[in-house]
């Protein structure tokens, strides 16, 4: 503090108090047990030789998790090194045990022997008039599956599927439960294991087991994983975060291919998906738990603890001194998803989240079944697609930012509803080319593909931390059903008529579009702990919280139970004096 008395006060706190009392008297945090407020309840007296003034009348010390990271800094070196870890060693992992089993199982080209150059079934001839190319070894080449081609098709799907499913509603319970970062180092532990067991394979079926393990591993930590990176993020900078995350994973789905085209080498795939999974393990083991799930939780010590390696990361003078996490009360709701239907509004909300899911996994995948082949062969193919993607996530980020979660939604959806009428007027352009295929390609791409970047952070920012990992992994499972359902439903429709599914696609995401109308617009909100903060998915707006390395916050009030209320703090003119972190020494009071 630093003022003469007599003329105007010069206050460099690190906080600026309320502009006069009343504004302290109605805060929400300074209301007694009656539910009134008075001002002997907040004043904190300052006194200067004798003389006293009232300074402030609201706490110093109290913030949210996500004000302390505006506080240390929207790109602090905290956050952009987690991020870039958890989808360096996360994401750029993922599309390797998703996608390597669709090239797996492709089945090379045969050297026929003399006199047989002209079979095009190779189960009509006898296996001594043929041999299998040295050059790719498939499991078809591995365990002569060249004859069951439905069997080794279907079981890949029929295994990992289900593996998925249950690794998404076990990882997140656990989650939940016991933490971010003990359920992910244990689920890349399992990977690792899986995928050694897959390499190692004597047999196709034992190879299905360990995918089916795999399954299990990869379901649970591609949502665990991404919600564990954005909980350190702030608002502001979730969109662009889980954009750049998304690159690595297009990246990562670029490389399977390419992997498999010059190592063409089926135990090679899995092998690299146990390095990656290792690597995975020792840099999780270095990361911080969330401070969202410990603060949930009440896991005080070990919160002190993170937020204290977050601030030597950035190199930053803040003061843990000077920072009060506000404390959740205790509550049972973690890991526990029943709590959604206590209340009425909470569960039509759950319940359009999960619609929005759904439809955006049914579009998405509607269109990339009806994309056909860009390239040549499949390997160029889905390297094309998956940089394809890229670009548009990087431009919903963009807009999300810009204009909010609800509006880019609407957006999106009438950008696939233009696409779905464009491609009634079907017109070729080239063999294999006409206009209802690029507008699929678009409808893909720039419309439902960015759609899976929104519904991810609205969800994120809707659900509170103690349910959060539950509700987004019980979405993504949701998804699941959507992205199975194309193909079926495309050959029922063609049943009828070829342009039955536009229809049906319009359709659906006109009521996509009214369903995002009644759901919350979450820009600027902080992330919830629990439902009962607040009030059943209620509105926290995020208060101006300067993003510097000092605290300068503006919305501040008081709270009876602390022991700077009805303080006196005496000044020696003769010294001078700070209180917490000094800001600009241009505030006034």
């Amino acid at each position: 503090i630093n003022a003469e008395y007599g003329e105007e006060h010069s206050y460099t706190g690190k906080m600026a108090p309320p502009n006069n009392i009343s504004e302290a008297e109605h805060s929400p945090r300074s209301t007694n047990t009656s539910g009134s407020s008075t001002q002997e309840d907040n004043k904190c007296l300052i006194t200067e030789g004798g003389n006293s003034s009232l300074l402030a009348a609201y706490h110093f010390n109290e913030y949210e998790v996500d004000e302390v990271y505006n506080i240390m800094g929207t790109k602090s070196r905290a956050t952009v090194l987690i991020c870039f870890l958890l989808s360096l060693f996360g994401e750029m992992f993922a599309p390797f045990g998703i996608v390597a089993p669709l090239f797996q199982v492709i089945t090379p080209e045969p050297i026929y022997l003399t006199g047989y150059t002209n079979v095009t079934n190779l189960c009509n001839v006898s296996r001594d008039t043929w041999t299998w190319e040295n050059k790719h070894r498939s499991i078809v080449s591995e365990f002569e599956l060249q004859c069951e081609p439905m069997y080794r098709n279907l079981a890949s799907a029929v295994f990992f599927v289900p593996g998925m499913a249950l690794g998404l509603v076990v990882a997140g319970y656990l989650s939940d439960k016991v933490g971010r970062k003990k359920t992910n180092v244990v689920l890349m532990m399992g990977s690792a294991v899986s995928a050694c067991g897959m390499a190692l394979s004597t047999s196709f079926e034992m190879w299905l087991a360990f995918q089916a393990a795999l399954g299990f591993t990869l379901g649970g930590t591609m949502v665990t994983r991404v919600l564990w990176m954005l909980e350190f993020v702030t608002e502001s900078m979730r969109p662009y975060a889980s954009a750049i995350s998304a690159q690595f994973f297009c990246v990562g789905t670029a490389l399977v291919p390419l992997a498999d085209y010059y190592l063409q080498d089926w135990r090679m795939l899995d092998f690299i998906i146990v390095i990656y999974s290792v690597l995975c393990v020792l840099m999780m083991f270095w990361l911080p738990e969330s401070p969202h799930w410990l603060v949930t939780n009440n896991k005080t010590k070990e919160l002190h603890r993170t937020m204290q390696r977050l601030i030597d990361i950035n190199r930053s003078k803040l003061d843990l001194r000077d920072i009060k996490i506000i404390p959740v009360p205790k509550h049972k709701e973690s890991g526990n998803i029943c709590i959604i239907f206590s209340d009425l509004r909470t569960l039509a909300i759950v319940l359009g989240l999960v619609y929005q899911w759904f439809l955006t996994s049914f579009l998405y995948y509607g269109f990339f079944n009806m994309i056909g082949t860009l390239a040549g062969t499949p390997h160029w193919n889905m390297a094309i697609m998956g940089i394809m993607e890229g670009p548009c996530l990087i431009v919903a980020g963009l807009v999300t930012t810009k204009l909010g979660r609800k509006r880019t939604m609407y957006s999106l959806l009438l950008i696939v509803i233009a696409t779905c009428l464009l491609s009634l007027l079907n017109y070729p352009i080239s063999t294999g080319w006409d206009l209802r295929r690029i507008f699929s390609l678009i409808g893909s791409k720039a419309g439902s593909g960015p759609m899976f970047l929104v519904v991810y952070i609205l969800t994120l920012e809707v659900m509170p931390t103690s349910i959060r990992s539950i509700g987004m992994c019980t979405c993504s499972l949701i998804a699941r059903l959507g992205a199975a359902s194309p193909p079926f439903f495309l050959d029922l429709c063609r049943q009828y008529s070829p342009n039955l599914h536009y229809m049906v696609y319009v359709g659906m995401c006109a009521v996509g579009l009214l369903v995002a109308y009644f759901l919350p617009e979450t820009k600027g909100e902080t992330l919830k702990q629990t439902l009962a903060e607040g009030g059943n998915l209620a509105r926290r707006t995020l208060p101006d919280v300067a993003s510097t390395q000092t605290i300068n916050k503006t919305d501040t009030v008081a709270d009876k139970s602390s022991d700077q209320n009805n303080c006196e703090i005496q000044i020696d003119q003769d010294q001078p004096h700070t209180l917490g972190n000094t800001v600009d020494p241009g505030q006034q009071v």
